[in-house]
């Protein structure tokens, strides 16, 4: 004898062509922060980082885990804000004023991680902090009418950027 079981009612979910992104939750709350992290991307760009300091003589373990910080304050917050600041492509329903305080809180705090190893490492950073801080409002914010926000851009900020800082 079979025993019939009640199912429960299973919410629609949004078609994939609905959600903004593969990746993207269900809209609201809590899950438009998840969201906005853009989780593989993130991941992504945190990977160079662990690639980049691969390739030094030595790594060292502190500096790798400040720009893992640096990094994700950087790309992973920052800059993901101010692209939802910018036309909203995530269609989250976070207020502008929580991803503009999340991106320059973000961004100082990588900037703040940036000149304490300039401090203790080698003032070389400098530049880097300096052009890192540049790029991130520049490519994700689109100044200079995108002229920063192009792939060459994309590389160097994003690809390259991470590599030189392991040394």
């Amino acid at each position: 004898m079979r025993l019939l079981r009640r199912q429960r009612p299973v919410a629609p979910r949004p078609a994939r062509h609905d959600r903004p992104a593969f990746y993207a939750l269900e809209l609201g709350s809590w899950r438009d922060y998840v969201t906005l992290l853009h989780p593989p991307y993130t991941l992504w760009h945190l990977s160079y980082v662990v690639l980049g300091a691969a390739l030094a003589p030595s790594i060292r373990y502190d500096r790798l885990g400040a720009t893992l910080l640096a990094f994700f304050l950087a790309v992973g917050v920052a800059a993901h804000a101010m692209d939802e600041l910018s036309g909203r492509p995530l269609r989250t329903a976070i207020p502008s004023r929580i991803l503009g305080f999340l991106a320059v809180l973000s961004l100082a705090g990588t900037i703040a991680l940036g000149v304490a190893g300039a401090l203790l490492v080698s003032p070389w950073l400098v530049p880097f902090i300096v052009f890192g801080a540049f790029m991130v409002p520049a490519y994700n914010l689109e100044w200079f009418r995108g002229r920063f926000h192009y792939d060459l851009w994309f590389a160097l900020a994003w690809g390259v950027f991470p590599f030189l800082t392991a040394y």
